[in-house]
């Protein structure tokens, strides 16, 4: 009992002594700082990417370059491979245009022209990559968009 009073004594001493910084805040607990907001504007200038996945016509891998302005327009042009055989170039293909809306939390979404959304994305690293996934049926397509200009 002596002991135990004299143990409580020493740690409630201790507590009431260390300093508490004003709001009451632990000196011990890291700061965080959230990142920054995004917006359609974070994605401007061209990206280098590659796709990959399976389609019901079997596998798919594609790398491209996409543009994008700062207000919600892209183009794009890719070389695509399918089960081995390729179905547009890179050189030769004209560049097709898109839509993108991106949230302030930097999850994004990549619209067709009906105003359907056919792709999910997260921009990571202030506008520099994208993550992002097809949502078109029996396709399991997934890609990464890295800035080619972080100057831009």
């Amino acid at each position: 009992m002596i002991i135990s009073t004299v143990l409580g004594g020493i740690v409630a001493g201790l507590l009431i002594g260390l300093p508490v910084p004003r709001g009451g805040r632990s000196g011990i607990v890291a700061k965080v700082h959230a990142q920054r907001g995004c917006s359609v504007a974070t994605l401007h200038g061209a990206y280098g990417f590659y796709r990959t996945g399976t389609t019901p016509f079997g596998p798919l891998v594609g790398v491209g370059i996409s543009t994008f302005d700062g207000y919600g327009l892209s183009t794009g042009r890719q070389t695509i491979r399918r089960n081995g055989v390729t179905t547009a170039d890179l050189f030769t293909t004209p560049a097709g245009p898109g839509v993108y809306e991106v949230d302030p939390d930097c999850a994004a979404r990549f619209l067709n022209p009906d105003g359907s959304v056919f792709g999910h994305a997260v921009v990571v690293d202030g506008g520099k990559e994208i993550f992002f996934m097809s949502l078109a049926d029996a396709n399991t397509i997934y890609g990464v968009m890295k800035k080619i200009n972080t100057e831009d």
